[in-house]
């Protein structure tokens, strides 16, 4: 069961939120532990109330910020995953880099390196062609009728 999640932009708008509060608190604190033509004032409530309440948010806004780009990073890679294998099962399960680059428009390097993991996911079966080319089985794509003649092991 997966819980339910903050919608990916909301959660840049907070980490810019909490990294500007974060900004705005620590300069206000700086400004008043460092008066102008005036010796410093430094108190410790001033250094805790600097901590608190400006660092601590530019840290978690930071964490937060990292933690969306790289769950929108794994959404992308799992997107491009179910296409190849939509794309895979329309050519009778056999690609090469070239008809992924033109359908899914990648660059050549882009199919080749996600065709790759998706042979070392287990995915696909890497062949090569009389030509030389490297072409992609998805072995594990199979018929409804290939799936109905399945014998229980």
């Amino acid at each position: 069961m997966r819980r339910p999640s903050v919608n990916p932009p909301f959660r840049y708008i907070i980490a810019v939120l909490l990294m500007l509060w974060g900004v705005l608190l620590m300069i206000g604190g700086l400004v008043n532990m460092f008066p102008d033509n005036a010796p410093p004032k430094i108190k410790p409530s001033d250094i805790f109330i600097f901590i608190v309440l400006g660092i601590v948010p530019c840290i978690l806004g930071i964490t937060l910020w990292l933690q969306a780009s790289k769950q929108r990073k794994e959404r992308l890679y799992a997107e491009l995953e179910q296409d190849i294998l939509r794309l895979a099962k329309s050519c009778h399960n056999k690609l090469t880099a070239s008809d992924v680059a033109i359908k899914i428009v990648l660059s050549p390097p882009q199919a080749e390196e996600a065709l790759q993991e998706m042979v070392i996911k287990g995915w696909a079966r890497l062949e090569i062609s009389d030509s030389g080319v490297a072409v992609y089985h998805f072995h594990t794509l199979i018929s409804g009728s290939e799936k109905q003649s399945a014998i229980e092991v």
